[in-house]
């Protein structure tokens, strides 16, 4: 396979020197540099290359080595072993890398034909999601004392995200002149280099002033350390996930993407539309979002089923 060398800068043109193109390993270096060619996210690039990663180390550890030799008995038994460790949408995750690294192998003409064509992993079940409750929302805040720089940037970070649905790392890329408190927007590079923006409300602008004024590094990114750097997908991880742990929330995983499923929710229970969330979201298709408006719904149901239920209604 041979990369135009007018769509790659010099760094990339490197990194394939030495790159024995007949191997998988070889393969996939040249795949996720395409990957990145094609402008996918920088999310989507990690990802394929942590799961593909695993997965060439397997079949080294079986000493398949070439793409032509991999077959789907091979692809079956790294699954199978998934299985055993793995969650069902974490095999399924894998499943879908996998087959768009051989569906690639082929569009690339490296394979005549993707030994994943025969093999189907069925979707897990989606499950209902569970948002944050406000009173989640509440013992978070109170945790986050914002006379200090850490506890107002939380603070700001937190209703940030309630207020605009961000991916996280959506959130991570902010720089600060992204944000245009004069139109109370941030412009955000979403998922599959899309470009758009959110609005923040009174409150989630007045927080975000407050961590600012307590900035003077110079450094761009809107999101730094107490030791000013950059906060990285894995600082906030771990802050959200603390500040949850001590504010004693159970039942509703603490991350950042609840926060996505809390911004959605409440934007539709607070009147918002269906197309509006999607747009605000940033998703490509409504699927999503109706499943957002599911739990509402579930919701709502078990609420109202204190007032229609069929056995409480039975005559006496």
């Amino acid at each position: 396979m041979v990369l135009d060398q007018r769509t790659i800068n010099k760094t990339q043109i490197g990194s394939l020197s030495g790159v024995d193109q007949r191997t998988l390993n070889g393969q996939l270096k040249v795949f996720l540099l395409s990957c990145k060619v094609e402008e996918l996210s920088p999310f989507t690039v990690q990802s394929y290359d942590q799961k593909l990663r695993v997965f060439v180390r397997f079949c080294s550890g079986i000493e398949v080595t070439a793409p032509q030799h991999i077959t789907s008995h091979h692809i079956r038994l790294f699954l199978l072993k998934l299985q055993d460790t793995c969650q069902r949408r974490s095999v399924h995750n894998n499943y879908r890398a996998i087959k768009r690294f051989f569906n690639w192998m082929v569009e690339e003409g490296t394979l005549k034909q993707s030994p994943m064509a025969s093999i189907r992993v069925r979707k897990p079940p989606d499950k209902i999601i569970q948002p944050f409750k406000m009173d989640h929302i509440r013992d978070l805040l109170l945790l986050c004392d914002d006379s200090k720089f850490l506890g107002a940037r939380n603070k700001a970070v937190i209703l940030t995200f309630l207020d605009t649905g961000l991916r996280l790392t959506e959130l991570v890329n902010i720089e600060i002149k992204d944000v245009d408190f004069d139109h109370e927007i941030i412009k955000v590079m979403g998922k599959g280099a899309k470009e758009r923006v959110v609005r923040i409300g009174k409150k989630t602008q007045k927080a975000l002033l407050r961590y600012l004024l307590m900035r003077n590094d110079g450094i761009p990114c809107l999101w730094v350390t107490e030791e000013r750097r950059p906060l990285t997908h894995w600082g906030i991880e771990i802050m959200i996930r603390k500040l949850g742990k001590r504010a004693g929330i159970s039942g509703v995983r603490c991350s950042p993407h609840t926060f996505r499923h809390s911004a959605a929710t409440q934007s539709l229970r607070n009147g918002a539309g269906l197309e509006q969330v999607k747009s605000l979201l940033g998703h490509s298709t409504l699927y999503m979002t109706i499943r957002y408006a599911a739990t509402i719904n579930s919701e709502d149901a078990v609420i109202s089923h204190r007032r229609f239920s069929p056995v409480d209604n039975l005559p006496n």
